[in-house]
């Protein structure tokens, strides 16, 4: 078999078509050309041929990895499924998984104190959110719990505070404190906290239930006093408050002051 012509493609510079025997036979990167040191006339073997064309799928599968990574960092898992999802043999996946860690394309150190970094400086999120982002990237695991110990470090009093008066506040007013706090740590256990993170700066929050409850008491009465009155409007006010987490001496001293008595 012989090289009959050797041409840059018209779309790509940096890539050749390659002629056998006056047909086009397959398309190359500039590496290959060099590497193989390619000239018109040369006779090739099956073999080398194959030699050639396995190189190329190889520079071809580098240069999708390296593109792909251009837009952000990345991880080993993230590229290996990049090349999958492109029909890359696992082989080629092997070998450029290889020359990016070689050439520190890939640096999952790097990337989990990156990670860890812009989470801290622009989401509300926490360590829990943050360590299952690394495990699903597919971070070691030595790397994630060093970097969760670090994540948890750099979490402020001001930070879980302002976390816990935000969620206080949109629940203080329309149920209890009991309630209330229950509800924040419910939220800020789906945003990635744990309750060593949280229960330290909820105690110390001041919460009170009595404007809470008394517009719960007269939302409760105005409802209820359509279907029920006396001893039975009584009874279904304070099931009702208790179940929003309202204490049963604090329900009754203010049904008390409401002129709500037991008949």
């Amino acid at each position: 078999m012989k090289i009959t012509k050797i041409e840059v493609q018209k779309n790509n510079k940096d890539r050749f078509n390659l002629y056998i025997d006056g047909d086009f036979n397959m398309g190359i990167d500039s590496a290959t050309y060099v590497k193989f040191n390619l000239k018109k006339d040369d006779v090739l073997t099956k073999e080398r041929l194959q030699a050639i064309k396995a190189y190329d799928d190889y520079r071809r599968a580098i240069n999708s990895a390296v593109i792909y990574l251009s837009y952000k960092k990345r991880t080993e898992k993230e590229i290996r499924d990049y090349l999958k999802k492109a029909e890359v043999s696992e082989e080629v996946i092997q070998d450029v998984i290889k020359y990016c860690y070689d050439n520190r394309y890939i640096d999952h150190d790097d990337y989990a104190r990156s990670l860890m970094n812009t989470m801290l400086n622009t989401t509300d999120k926490g360590p829990d959110v943050f360590r299952q982002k690394l495990f699903d990237k597919g971070i070691e695991r030595a790397i994630i719990d060093e970097y969760y110990d670090n994540y948890t470090e750099e979490i402020t009093a001001e930070r879980m505070e302002k976390l816990i008066q935000k969620q206080l506040k949109r629940h203080q007013g329309k149920t209890s404190s009991y309630m209330a706090a229950q509800k924040t740590i419910q939220t800020l256990v789906q945003k990635g906290y744990n309750l060593n993170n949280i229960t330290p700066y909820l105690a110390a929050s001041d919460i009170t239930d009595t404007d809470a409850l008394q517009k719960e008491l007269e939302k409760q009465v105005n409802r209820l006093s359509r279907k029920a009155s006396g001893y039975e409007l009584r009874t279904k006010v304070i099931t009702a408050l208790m179940r929003k987490g309202f204490k049963y001496d604090e329900i009754n001293a203010s049904l008390k002051e409401s002129g709500i008595e037991d008949e």
